[in-house]
C-alpha cells in the first residue's frame, strides 16, 4: 500500500469518529494504558508536520513493537490552548494520524493502531487560554 493511501486510510478511520466519541474514546484509551509505557513525540505551534528530531521517538516505538508481545499501540494527539478548541481537536487528530502513518510506514500493521484526538481536553501542562506550551502539542504513544 502507497504512502499516500495509507494516510488517506488512517484518516479515513480516525475521521469516522465524531469529536465527543472521540473525546471519550481518548479518555477510555488513557484510562487503561495509565501504567503502559508511552513515548512522545512533539509539534510545532499549528503544525502536524513530524520533525527530523521526531525519528528517534518513532524508531524506539518500533523497537518496542517488535520487542514485545502482540498488542495495541494507542496513538493520540494533543493540542494547546491556543485558538478554537474545535480546530485544536481537529489538529491534533491531524498529528496522531501522522504518527500512526510514519509508524506502518516503519512496519506497524494498520490494525495494531489506534488513533485518538484529543484537543486540548487533556493538557499535560495546565495553563490559560491562549497560552502557547509545548509539552501540550504531543502525540502519545502507549501500549496495551
Amino acid at each position: 500500500m502507497t504512502s499516500l493511501s495509507m494516510t488517506t486510510l488512517i484518516t479515513a478511520l480516525a475521521l469516522s469518529v465524531s469529536p465527543v466519541i472521540a473525546q471519550e474514546a481518548a479518555t477510555t484509551a488513557t484510562e487503561e494504558t495509565a501504567e503502559s509505557p508511552w513515548l512522545k513525540v512533539y509539534f510545532d505551534s499549528g503544525s502536524a508536520t513530524i520533525t527530523a528530531d521526531q525519528a528517534a521517538t518513532l524508531d524506539r516505538a518500533v523497537r518496542t513493537f517488535r520487542e514485545g508481545d502482540p498488542f495495541v499501540m494507542v496513538v493520540a494527539g494533543g493540542a494547546d490552548k491556543v485558538g478554537d478548541p474545535a480546530v485544536n481537536l481537529s489538529i491534533s487528530l491531524q498529528r496522531a494520524t501522522a504518527v500512526a502513518t510514519a509508524l506502518t510506514e516503519r512496519g506497524i500493521p494498520i490494525e495494531r493502531l489506534q488513533v485518538l484526538g484529543r484537543g486540548n481536553s487533556e493538557l499535560q501542562v495546565q495553563t490559560p487560554d491562549g497560552v502557547a506550551e509545548e509539552e501540550n502539542r504531543i502525540v502519545e504513544i502507549s501500549w496495551r
